[in-house]
């Protein structure tokens, strides 16, 4: 068939089955055209009759939200789409199972005022953090999805307005996707309520207090592409609240979880790994970077399979005041970590300090902190091996800003590792010192130190 009768073909039959073409108002187009989604049952617009939603910033539109969220949810599930606007939502949403809540965004946003998006304004719960969450996805299989969260009346100070947490998972396989939380107090709850095979990709936002938190998750969740940094503000009355009260992550009882390229800036603790009544984590953990944190990993308790790290960075840009890499701390519990292919610098006083009775494992990553008035390396209880590191060649002095520093060749080297008394199996080998020494105050053959380049 020649290209022209093909053309006129298909347009007879698409004629045929749907019907002659629409002109849409600019308006209409604006709310109708989000690729991938269908019309028909379990589909809403929030801005279309009987909704009508004003998305002007100022009229509340929680009640056209949540009727079109209920009416898709019991249709079996579906999506309601948020076309963009500035939606103020002055209470609370659920997402029933099986439905979408979806945005325009295919990615994650930066924030400014101006930037188009599906922007709901939060408000509700200001001064209490223990308050009704603004969103709580109930699973199964219920979505956030393209949706940017800004708490309009959240103040700059050196006590920000404490909110309850923006959103809260319940129940199997509910999601976050391509969702920007601007300035929340408190991000992700994934701890309060079972959400097992819980999935967030693409998380992007500048939480104040804490980022995500995870608990009693049976079954396998994940996590990937969270990139957390002063989208909202730099001003340092919130940079110092931050650094000094702030976590990235807090994960607690999670069976296998699966992170993968994180990132953080300027949180008192990168991740914090602790014990809930319902028990500690295991899993794994590829491309994290928590950049100026004062305690990059701080490990009080996980599974006995113990947790697994690879291609690791921890640094220090002066933020705090304990400046230690990974601190495996004192508690009633152990716990379990394997480090491979890290990377320390900045204002690090120690890379790995070990106090816990658990076990540690670093091997292949390079030891370079700026401040070596402490070990880098120091091991006070439990087991340890340390392998094919490098540690740094010299003291570096004069350092003129984070980036720009001066070398100056140490005269006699400094504490590479350090082996306590309390310290049980350790095995130190196969490391390049570059002039650093190795101490041991270990008990007979609880230190084992072999092949080290000197």
């Amino acid at each position: 068939m020649r290209p022209l009768m093909r053309a006129l073909t298909v347009c007879i039959v698409a004629t045929a089955l749907c019907g002659p073409a629409r002109v849409f108002s600019q308006q209409s187009a604006v709310s109708n055209e989000m690729p991938g989604i269908p019309s028909g049952l379990g589909h809403a617009n929030v801005r279309e009759a009987p909704y009508l939603a004003a998305g002007d910033g100022k009229t509340d539109d929680t009640g056209a939200f949540q009727k079109a969220l209920d009416q898709v949810g019991t249709q079996g599930g579906g999506v309601v789409m948020v076309p963009t606007g500035k939606y103020a939502i002055k209470s609370h949403l659920v997402v029933p199972p099986g439905t979408s809540l979806v945005g325009i965004s295919r990615a994650p946003l930066t924030y400014a005022p101006d930037t188009p998006g599906s922007t709901l304004l939060a408000t509700e719960g200001a001064g209490s953090a223990d308050g009704t969450p603004f969103i709580t996805l109930h699973g199964p299989n219920s979505t956030l999805d393209g949706i940017t969260v800004f708490y309009p009346n959240q103040v700059i100070a050196e006590a920000p307005t404490p909110y309850p947490w923006t959103v809260r998972g319940s129940g199997d396989n509910v999601s976050i996707i391509n969702v920007q939380l601007v300035n929340p107090y408190q991000g992700i709850d994934f701890g309060t309520n079972e959400a097992p095979r819980h999935y967030i990709r693409g998380l992007y936002g500048q939480p104040l207090l804490k980022g995500i938190w995870v608990d009693q998750c049976y079954d396998i969740g994940r996590i990937q592409d969270v990139h957390f940094w002063p989208f909202w503000t730099q001003d340092k009355r919130i940079v110092d609240f931050t650094t000094t009260k702030g976590t990235t992550f807090i994960f607690q009882r999670t069976d296998w979880e699966v992170v993968e390229d994180i990132f953080s800036w300027g949180y008192h603790i990168g991740a914090e790994f602790s014990a809930s009544k319902y028990g500690s984590m295991n899993g794994q953990m590829s491309d994290v970077n928590f950049d100026n944190a004062d305690i990059g990993l701080d490990v009080k308790a996980t599974q006995p399979y113990a947790i697994h790290i690879s291609n690791l960075n921890l640094a220090n840009a002066g933020a705090g005041s304990n400046h230690v890499a990974i601190w495996g701390e004192k508690s009633g519990n152990a716990a379990e970590l394997d480090v491979r292919g890290a990377s320390f610098w900045g204002f690090v006083k120690q890379c790995l300090r070990w106090e816990n009775p658990g076990s540690v494992a670093l091997s292949d990553s390079r030891l370079i902190p700026w401040n070596l008035d402490q070990p880098m390396i120091e091991l006070l209880a439990g087991n340890a091996i340390i392998h094919d590191n490098f540690f740094q060649p010299y003291r570096q002095e004069h350092i003129e800003d984070y980036w720009h520093y001066d070398p100056v060749p140490a005269k006699e080297g400094k504490i590479a590792v350090r082996i306590g008394p309390g310290a049980n199996h350790v095995m130190v080998h196969g490391n390049q010192l570059n002039g650093n020494k190795i101490e041991s105050d270990a008990t007979g053959s609880a230190a084992l130190i072999n092949d080290n380049q000197p």
